[in-house]
């Protein structure tokens, strides 16, 4: 028996380990024990602006089409809102739950950050343990480069996942800059996650049933961030007309 458990341990070292990098929904926090029922109030017309709300707005409590043509998600983070369209018509808005610091865009592996930027989805994982999983392909291939020039990740690391997203694959996720963001169930009442997006499970049903792998996803922080102050640098001809206005002056 001894000789047998011996042989197999390495089995169930490699078992073990598959089951623990399965992907988001073994890396989160607590399932909330409750979810609010009514959607967070939100005024449309700010919410993204690149869409004319009030011609759209008919769609939001018809069922959807299966499959819904020409997907696209929207994810305002400090709106803490999904918005699902077909093409450029609203169909749906979910409440949803971020991490423990949702406004900023995330860096590096364990900052608690949701991402920032466009994406897709890149896996479907119908047996989450947050109910089900929408992967997206975090990190994209600009955070891949700025995580190359804070050496974050090596030239290898980089270029495997500039190779992923551009053939539609999913990008490394097990890298410094972190990975496994999914969209998922599990509930909303607090920003429970570790970065990914939690939706109520009836929410997360219906999301999944509409959207393939590649279907384009956007987050966006929702937050007016200040714009630096840019200092004009005097120019040489300015600089020679002051010189002439001084000693006319003298």
């Amino acid at each position: 028996m001894t000789g047998l458990g011996t042989r197999a341990a390495p089995y169930l070292l490699l078992f073990f380990a598959a089951f623990l990098v399965t992907g988001c929904g073994d890396k989160e926090r607590k399932i909330p024990k409750y979810t609010f029922h009514p959607a967070p109030p939100f005024d449309l017309s700010l919410s993204y602006s690149n869409y004319k709300w009030q011609s759209n707005l008919k769609y939001l409590y018809q069922p959807l089409p299966k499959p819904l043509d020409d997907p696209k998600i929207v994810i305002n983070k400090k709106k803490h809102i999904l918005y699902l369209f077909s093409g450029e018509t609203l169909m749906r808005i979910y409440p949803v739950n971020l991490g423990p610091d949702p406004l900023n865009d995330k860096i590096q592996e364990g900052d608690g950050r949701t991402p920032e930027g466009q994406f897709f989805v890149c896996t479907k994982n119908p047996k989450s343990k947050y109910y089900k999983a929408l992967g997206i392909s975090y990190p994209s291939k600009e955070d891949a480069l700025r995580g190359l020039k804070m050496g974050f990740i090596t030239k290898k690391e980089y270029d495997a996942i500039v190779y992923a997203i551009d053939h539609g694959k999913r990008p490394p996720w097990f890298t410094k800059l972190g990975g496994a963001v999914c969209i998922h169930g599990g509930g909303i009442g607090w920003d429970w996650t570790r970065g990914c997006i939690a939706l109520r499970n009836a929410d997360v049903q219906e999301l999944f049933e509409v959207t393939p792998v590649g279907t384009p996803v956007t987050i966006i922080s929702g937050v007016s961030r200040p714009r630096k102050r840019v200092v004009p640098v005097p120019s040489l001809l300015t600089k020679v007309n002051d010189e002439r206005k001084r000693r006319s002056l003298d």
